[in-house]
């Protein structure tokens, strides 16, 4: 036990020295009679040792050097294999935004993690309903038990046992739901604009794309802000789109580095864009689940059914499913336009959407795809929202996102994971409550007000890969929860009538 610890430490040691000092290093054996043979040794957590052997451009001949030629052959060919397997042992290693050899994260968190009251509060909040986030009944009459920044029981008052020296909320007349969870939200250093949306129920964001910088400022703030989620500058391909938010990705190698880089520095998930070619998405993909984070993407060029096949875990807009789902000629013509100009997309989109058959077998087929690889649509419906009568609305506008809502209805019974968010700002919805018209859009596409909530709440907590922390109101979960004026499993537009909201404990005044 004692030799395998110490072995054991010492490779640790060793390990963490040669990344140090010889990252890049390239050892090359060289034999007259057959070729090169390459060791490059690298810091990445890729688990992969590169291996190139090749002819010798000019080999001799003659039948003296064959028995040589041969036995050198094989002393190379063994020590190349030793010397690899013993760098790939040691270089080898599973995640490196952890310590040497941690274990991939069962759970993926914010960046900005709060420690809660610092006080260790003991709150009650009765007499509410309660619509927990479960596929549960709703509870009248409730009590929730708050522990500092924790829930501690939950059940019918009466039934639930209120200590002693809680404070007790009389929240009769309100209804309870999760803290709001937006899956694409975007900002800028734009404290005020987050402190808007928790005021307005949101208690957690993520922000697919932008780079870590695009977030400093929410570490200066001196007031409650909602969990955020980040994933670091966006991959693309040259040319780009929006340059100084992305990384343009070289090739496969890169794009795998660019993942781990950007789990070191927090990032829980990466976002592919819609110029990366489809020859990286496997690349990429394959290094997001070796170091245990989910990976998503804005299509415009790239087929969905071919992204998802790469191993892609959320679709991002609607609209990238369109040439998956158009004819091959209409898709030819959007990908030929978007790929000559990539503001083309803003007109082109919806010019796809006008003329897709959503009663196809290609739709079919990719929904069935969906289903079956579990892949998370998140369709930001509020922000392509075109409205007859709207000014400089055209009429193939409206009849492309009559389309994407017909499409999502068809997602929905068929049980693709469908959740929400609210891409910021949408054309018709009310200035901080983007996220609630997504759920009236979503409602009106055929969910239940109750599977809305959920949609916005535990079902994209699990895309998050952080269930076990936030979504719902169950007991050991952290106290993220709005009180609302009104019932919105009567009317989901009541979700608007945000009474008060807590975040980890914490009332948001």
């Amino acid at each position: 036990m004692v030799l395998t610890t110490t072995l054991d430490s010492l490779r640790r040691h060793f390990t963490l020295l040669i990344r140090q000092y010889f990252s890049g290093l390239v050892l090359q054996i060289s034999n007259p009679f057959f070729g090169t043979s390459k060791i490059i040794l690298s810091d990445r957590p890729q688990r992969r040792l590169e291996l190139l052997m090749k002819p010798a451009s000019q080999p001799h001949e003659g039948k003296s050097f064959r028995n040589s030629g041969r036995k050198a052959f094989w002393n190379l060919r063994f020590g190349v294999l030793t010397t690899s397997l013993l760098f790939a042992y040691l270089c080898g290693f599973s995640q490196d935004h952890l310590l040497l050899d941690a274990p991939v994260p069962e759970v993926l968190t914010e960046i900005n993690i709060s420690d809660g009251p610092s006080d260790r509060t003991v709150q009650a909040i009765v007499g509410m309903r309660l619509i927990d986030g479960t596929e549960g009944d709703m509870i009248e009459n409730a009590v929730v038990v708050i522990d500092g920044n924790r829930i501690a029981s939950v059940g019918k008052q009466g039934e639930v046992e209120i200590p002693d020296d809680a404070e007790v909320h009389d929240a009769s007349g309100l209804t309870m739901v999760p803290g709001l969870i937006d899956a694409h939200y975007h900002s800028v250093n734009n404290n005020p604009a987050l402190e808007t949306i928790l005021k307005n129920g949101t208690t957690t964001i993520r922000d697919p794309g932008h780079p870590f910088r695009f977030y400093q400022a929410l570490f200066f703030s001196q007031k409650p802000m909602p969990r955020v989620f980040v994933t670091g500058a966006h991959l693309d391909g040259f040319p780009g789109v929006y340059k100084q938010q992305a990384v343009l990705i070289r090739n496969a190698a890169h794009a795998q580095e660019t993942v781990y880089e950007h789990v070191r520095n927090g990032g829980s998930g990466i976002k592919i864009y819609f110029r990366l070619p489809l020859k990286y998405f496997k690349p990429v993909t394959d290094a997001a689940k070796l170091a245990g984070v989910p990976v998503f993407a804005h299509l415009e060029l790239v087929p969905a059914d071919s992204a998802i096949m790469a191993g892609l875990d959320g679709i991002e807009h609607i609209t990238s499913l369109g040439v998956a789902l158009a004819s091959p000629e209409e898709g030819a013509r959007f990908q030929d336009a978007v790929f000559n100009n990539s503001n083309a997309r803003r007109e082109w989109r919806y010019r796809l959407w006008s003329g897709i058959d959503l009663n196809s077998e290609r739709t079919q087929k990719l929904i069935e795809l969906m289903v079956s690889n579990r892949t998370y649509l998140v369709p930001t419906l509020a922000a392509f929202e075109k409205q007859a009568g709207s000014e400089g609305v055209e009429e193939y506008e409206v009849t492309a996102f009559q389309n994407m809502m017909e499409f999502v209805r068809k997602a929905h019974q068929a049980g693709v994971e469908i959740v929400g968010s609210s891409h910021t700002w949408g054309e018709y919805a009310d200035p901080g409550f983007t996220l609630q018209r997504e759920m009236e859009l979503l409602a009106e596409a055929g969910m239940t007000p109750l599977e809305v909530i959920r949609a916005t709440t535990i079902k994209n907590a699990h895309y998050f890969r952080s269930a076990s922390r936030i979504g719902s109101i169950e007991v050991g979960k952290l106290a993220d929860f709005v009180l609302l004026n009104a019932n919105p499993a009567e009317n989901i537009s009541n979700m608007k009538q945000v009474s008060r909201v807590m975040i980890n404990g914490q009332w948001v005044e």
